[in-house]
C-alpha cells in the first residue's frame, strides 16, 4: 500500500513500502528521506488513482494541478542567482552587439583606398604644374621648415581611424561571443521541468 510522504513546501509525493530507507526528491529541490518499513505505517495513506479520477471534475483539477505545478517548476527554474545572471549576461551581450555593430559600421564608412604612392603621384603632379621660378620659390618654402616635426597628412590619420574602428569592433565582437557563451551556459545548466 503506498503512502503520502509531505514535503515542507506542502507537496505530497507518493511512496511505497519498497522506497523504505532510501531519498526521493521533491519538485522544490528538497531531499525527503522515506521511512523505514515501520515509519511507513504512521504516514496516512495514498488514496488509490483510478478512484480519484471516476469522481465527477477529479480529472480537470488533477490536470490543473499538473499544469500548476509545471508553471511553479518553470518560474523556480530561474529563480535565485539564475534569473538576474542571465538578465545581465543578455544585457551584455546585446551592449557587445551594439558597439560591434557601431564600430564595424564607422570602419567600413571610410575610405581607405588612398595610399603613401597616391599621395606621392599628387605631389609629383602638383610640381609639374610649376614654372621654374615658381619651383624655386617651393623649394625653398620647404627649406624655411626645416627639419621640425610635422603634421601626418590626412589620409594617413584616416588611415589610423579606420585600423582602431576595426579594432574595437573586433574586442567587442570577442566580448559579445563570451557574453552568448555565458547566456548558453546559464539556460543549459538550469534545471529541466520534469
Amino acid at each position: 500500500m503506498e503512502r503520502l510522504l509531505s514535503c515542507e513546501c506542502g507537496r505530497q509525493h507518493r511512496v511505497a513500502g519498497s522506497q523504505a530507507g532510501q531519498t526521493v526528491t521533491c519538485q522544490c529541490g528538497k531531499s525527503l528521506a522515506v521511512p523505514t518499513l515501520r515509519g511507513l505505517t504512521a504516514l496516512p495513506p495514498a488514496d488509490p488513482a483510478p478512484a480519484a479520477a471516476d469522481t465527477p471534475g477529479a480529472a480537470g483539477a488533477a490536470g490543473e494541478a499538473r499544469a500548476t505545478s509545471r508553471r511553479d517548476t518553470a518560474s523556480r527554474r530561474w529563480q535565485g542567482w539564475r534569473g538576474p545572471a542571465l538578465a545581465v549576461t543578455t544585457a551584455g551581450l546585446l551592449i557587445a552587439l551594439a558597439a560591434c555593430g557601431w564600430f564595424a559600421w564607422d570602419r567600413y564608412t571610410i575610405d581607405t583606398s588612398y595610399s603613401v604612392e597616391a599621395e606621392i603621384e599628387a605631389g609629383n603632379q602638383m610640381f609639374e604644374t610649376y614654372d621654374p621660378g615658381g619651383l624655386s620659390e617651393a623649394w625653398h618654402g620647404f627649406g624655411k621648415m626645416g627639419l621640425r616635426s610635422k603634421q601626418p597628412p590626412a589620409f594617413f590619420l584616416w588611415q589610423l581611424y579606420a585600423e582602431d574602428r576595426e579594432r574595437r569592433a573586433l574586442i567587442s565582437g570577442g566580448v559579445a561571443a563570451l557574453f552568448a557563451a555565458l547566456a548558453a551556459t546559464i539556460v543549459l545548466t538550469a534545471p529541466r521541468q520534469r
